[in-house]
């Protein structure tokens, strides 16, 4: 495997770690995890190493496959960055629904599609021609309010369920979210901003 996938794929890992902290610390599960720094600086790194030497493996085979695995690594790191931005604003601000989760959320949602953008064109799709910053932005834009739509929908609109606090529930309807707007980039960026 080329070296630059290797240093890419483990500080995607541990960007992933540095970025789950606040959300582990915000859900209260930071201090409930067996050596929390461990898991999230060496075992993950680890296992994103092993993870993506197979996909890159099953890449020479089926060309697709490697390419949808780096992609999920980068979105696996959007997700990470999304989420601990929104948790250390959320975290701080003690805001968990209503109007003011709207700009925390695209605060959060915002960053991580900058970096996106750089992982993507750079390392997932290898864009050789200039890749339109705004057409990426549109893009982003549909999947930002995907994604914050989503998220305020479910934090104001819908009470919390299974009995989960407000906190835990924003972070569901985070998720739920996060797939929905996730479907939408990946077809956005492959077929229109990184298309070769």
């Amino acid at each position: 495997m080329p070296r630059k996938n290797i240093i890419l794929s483990l500080a995607a890992s541990l960007l992933i770690g540095l970025y789950l902290i606040p959300t582990l610390i915000n859900t209260g599960t930071f201090n409930k995890l067996p050596s929390p720094f461990i898991i999230l600086f060496i075992v993950l790194p680890i296992m994103s190493f092993i993870g993506i030497l197979i996909a890159y493996l099953i890449g020479k085979k089926i060309a697709l496959f490697w390419q949808l695995s780096k992609f999920a690594l980068v979105g696996v790191l959007n997700t990470a960055i999304d989420f601990g931005i929104l948790n250390f604003l959320s975290g701080i601000s003690q805001v968990t629904k209503g109007f003011w989760i709207i700009p925390i959320n695209a605060t959060s949602v915002s960053i991580a599609m900058v970096n996106s953008f750089y992982w993507n064109k750079d390392w997932v799709f290898g864009s050789r021609k200039k890749a339109s910053f705004a057409t990426f932005i549109v893009i982003t834009l549909i999947g930002l309010g995907i994604n914050t739509g989503t998220v305020f929908i479910l934090t104001t609109f819908v009470p919390a369920l299974f009995g989960l606090s407000e906190t835990l529930w924003a972070n569901l309807a985070k998720v739920l979210a996060t797939v929905l707007s996730l479907v939408w980039n990946f077809s956005g960026y492959k077929l229109v901003v990184f298309k070769k």
